[in-house]
């Protein structure tokens, strides 16, 4: 099961890094928790990827923890403000990410 979660997780990331909404594999009642903002559905997550992906310039993966149905993307956001260290928990059911919770350091955004 974990390698299929890691898949899951990977296929996410892939998705965001092309800014594809339509390739996330969510479910269509995602729950979705970051610094800034909630966001209680699929449609909402898919259209709110646009404008977050606009300020950034690459995601690069550090490494993907996976156990059960829950997986961890480490990643770093490259931003014109600065580089993000980034911690993405997802929680995968059946396929699909039932909910993301993002966490990071936002000092990057904010001193620029």
């Amino acid at each position: 099961m974990t390698d299929d979660i890691r898949q899951v997780a990977h296929h996410y990331l892939l998705a965001v890094q092309r800014n594809d909404p339509a390739a996330l594999p969510l479910h269509p009642d995602l729950s979705a928790t970051f610094p800034n903002a909630t966001l209680h559905d699929a449609q909402a997550y898919r259209a709110a990827l646009g404008p977050f992906l606009q300020s950034v310039q690459a995601i690069r993966l550090r490494q993907i923890i996976a156990e059960g149905e829950h997986a961890v993307l480490l990643l770093d956001i490259d931003t014109a403000r600065g580089t993000l260290e980034f911690a993405e928990h997802l929680h995968i059911v059946d396929g699909l990410i039932v909910h993301v919770r993002g966490y990071y350091d936002p000092r990057p955004l904010l001193s620029a």
